[in-house]
């Protein structure tokens, strides 16, 4: 073999050794560059760049409130997900009485879009997208397929969404969010707290259980999965997504630096 073919062999190696690298290492690389200012909301997504503090503050009733920016691009829809901080007082059941935990006739459901919708800007109303959501059907439209579709502004995150590996049953085909996808364990992650509040609470996912028809998901006061009875009480986290291009700005609160969206006025 010539000089010349063993150059150009090393050459190739070395290229598809970097290739790999980089494909495998993909979301890892934006870390090698220094951190850029955001100019839109997908640059604040926890998935783009978790050096930005992945948080961006919303109007509520005209007070500004976190919201976590935790992906730029939701169950491959294009848009990035927000959710909520802090838990929203006071507590709900999942449904009234012991009825089926169907998250499309839910209480949380209904409240977000009837009453808690309200709470935002006019600018923000109008410029949240309909998701499309994988839920457990209703009785009534079991025998059509395990997942039923729906499509909702505003909603929980599912079992799936904040790392539930372990469940035999898929009634959602979403993917877990790198948020709560990480090496180590993020069990702390997953504690919800009132605002101004040390003490974790449990809260209220979309998932309904597998085995009895009358338990909703919940991640409970230690951060772990578990079940409550849709007759009991929990909190509920509003999740909901805007377009990547949403713009943002810095803006001074409480003496601290934060990002808000240009939109929401």
């Amino acid at each position: 073999m010539t000089s010349k073919k063993i150059f150009f062999l090393i050459a190739s190696l070395l290229l598809s050794l970097v290739l790999s690298i980089v494909l495998i290492k993909r979301e890892e690389l934006v870390y090698l560059l220094p951190v850029k200012e955001p100019q839109t909301l997908r640059d604040l997504a926890y998935d783009k760049d978790k050096r930005l503090g992945y948080t961006v503050h919303i109007k509520e009733d005209g007070e500004l409130v976190p919201y976590l920016v935790l992906a730029k691009n939701y169950i491959n829809q294009g848009n990035v997900l927000l959710l909520r901080k802090y838990l929203v007082d006071p507590p709900m059941s999942f449904r009234d009485g012991w009825e089926e935990a169907y998250y499309g006739h839910s209480i949380p459901d209904a409240f977000m879009h009837k009453d808690f919708i309200k709470r935002l800007s006019k600018g923000i109303q109008e410029n949240i997208p309909l998701t499309e959501l994988g839920i457990k059907p209703s009785a009534e439209h079991a025998g059509r397929g395990h997942i039923e579709k729906i499509k909702r502004n505003l909603f929980l995150l599912s079992d799936i969404d904040v790392g539930n590996y372990k469940g035999r049953v898929r009634f959602e085909d979403d993917r877990n969010l790198l948020y709560f996808n990480r090496k180590g364990g993020v069990k702390e992650d997953r504690l919800a707290y009132l605002e101004g509040d040390s003490t974790p609470y449990s809260w209220w996912l979309r998932t309904a259980f597998a085995t009895d028809s009358a338990v909703a998901k919940v991640v409970d006061y230690e951060g772990m999965f578990g079940g409550n009875g849709v007759a009991y009480i929990s909190y509920i986290r509003p999740a909901f997504t805007l377009p990547p291009e949403t713009e943002v700005e810095e803006k001074e609160i409480n003496g601290h630096k934060e990002y808000v969206l240009k939109i929401d006025k």
